[in-house]
């Protein structure tokens, strides 16, 4: 009963903070009532080595179902919560039993009836996996899920094995005459901690490498969009150039006195022009190209876009940093629009202006909630988070319903030149 109050404790600390499917209580109530006929009922002490190897294979088994079934995780991250449980449940029983020996060699007084040693144990057992709850297993997820390569896969089964190793160490020590045993159970009790630590180490290790590898992405796009400005200013420029050019051939065809036909191609002709003349003014020349390059995008994917903006309190921003915000701002906001089965709800809406001493940047744009939408914008709102930063302000993204909004706040009083 013992180990399956241990193993019940360590699912339960190590997948609580992970994203749940629905009803996870139930579910985790029924794999912890499937397990109970199974598992030992002794705790730690002398036992077979194919008893032992059983035990852990059966946990390991156990573990990885357990975490496929009662969270959202992949199988390869499953798999991993499994090879973490097997030592969080042998480590609080063996740390107890070490604690207890040393106390009672110091003459310290033990409970003296076995139900007041069991209810000490427990709360010692609840007390070991509140810990590990809030440290361990809260920090190495992210954002509640797992990512697990096989690299990482692999190497975290060859500590899964050394631990197993050394519990078989153990069990040999638990059989040697009290007087060996009390010497080696302190070493061996100490390398499965080591086995633990490293498999923690090697955890964050992996962890660092990840985000030192998106880390180097989002450089890669930011110093990429800052350098598009230029080509994105020259673009606009050669557009508005034209369209002007093809505005003043209309009119003066228009002198001519053309027939019925001609003034209704030359009409087409106008509209087009003045789609694409989409010259927008806010104040802020860096803006009005970031604004009229979205703006063209939108209508080329019959997106809408209303836009108020004050582009003179975006002054402080410099050139490249600013056409970058509104990029990667905008862009996640025009792939969701452009994906709507409902056409009529393809618009965004954008303000720009001043509030309480902020410049505030506030996005709204319609999400199509099918399941197979594309999800986009997880490196262009860090990029947004980035920018922000720099100049002291803060980023807010939320989702309700069938909408999306994104508001930068910017200090004007830390940007202002004194």
């Amino acid at each position: 009963m013992m180990v399956w109050l241990l193993l019940c404790g360590a699912s339960l600390a190590f997948l609580l903070p992970l994203r749940h499917r629905p009803r996870f209580g139930g579910r985790l109530a029924l794999c912890w009532a499937a397990a109970l006929p199974v598992v030992p009922l002794q705790g730690l002490g002398p036992a077979l080595p194919g008893v032992v190897l059983g035990t852990a294979a059966f946990a390991l088994l156990w573990a990885t179902v357990t975490a496929r079934f009662c969270t959202e995780q992949e199988w390869t991250a499953c798999c991993y919560c499994g090879i973490w449980l097997l030592p969080l449940t042998d480590l609080p029983y063996e740390l107890w039993h070490l604690i207890r020996d040393i106390l009672q060699e110091q003459g310290v007084t033990w409970p003296g009836t076995p139900a007041a040693e069991v209810v000490v144990y427990l709360a010692f057992v609840a007390v070991c996996y509140t810990a590990v709850y809030g440290t361990i297993a809260r920090t190495m997820p992210e954002e509640r899920v797992y990512h697990i390569g096989p690299r990482q896969l692999s190497s975290a089964v060859v500590l899964g094995g050394i631990f197993v190793f050394q519990f078989l160490t153990l069990q040999r020590v638990w059989s040697m005459p009290e007087a060996v045993s009390d010497q080696l159970i302190a070493p061996a009790f100490l390398t499965q901690l080591y086995c633990l630590t490293l498999l923690y180490l090697q955890t964050e290790l992996f962890k660092k490498s990840a985000m030192q590898k998106e880390m180097d992405a989002l450089n890669l796009l930011y110093d990429r969009q800052r350098q598009q400005y230029r080509v994105a200013r020259q673009n606009v420029q050669i557009i508005n150039k034209k369209c002007h050019e093809l505005k003043v051939q209309i009119a003066d065809l228009r002198r001519l006195a053309p027939d019925a036909d001609t003034r209704r191609s030359l009409d087409e002709a106008e509209q087009a022009a003045r789609l694409y003349d989409a010259d927008i003014h806010t104040g802020n020349e860096v803006l009005d190209v970031a604004l009229t390059e979205k703006s063209l995008l939108c209508e080329s994917h019959g997106i809408r876009l209303n836009c108020v903006a004050d582009g003179a309190c975006l002054r402080f921003l410099e050139p490249g940093d600013l056409y970058a915000l509104f990029a990667n701002a905008l862009d996640p906001a025009i792939t969701a629009a452009s994906h709507l089965a409902q056409r009529d709800r393809a618009m965004i809406d954008l303000l720009v202006c001043t509030r309480q001493g902020f410049a505030v940047i506030n996005l709204v744009y319609p999400l199509d909630t099918a399941p197979e939408s594309p999800k986009a914008g997880r490196y262009e709102l860090k990029v947004v988070r980035r920018i922000a930063q720099k100049y002291g302000g803060t980023v807010t993204a939320e989702t309700r319903q069938e909408f999306a909004s994104l508001k930068v706040l910017l200090p004007l009083a830390e940007n202002t030149p004194q």
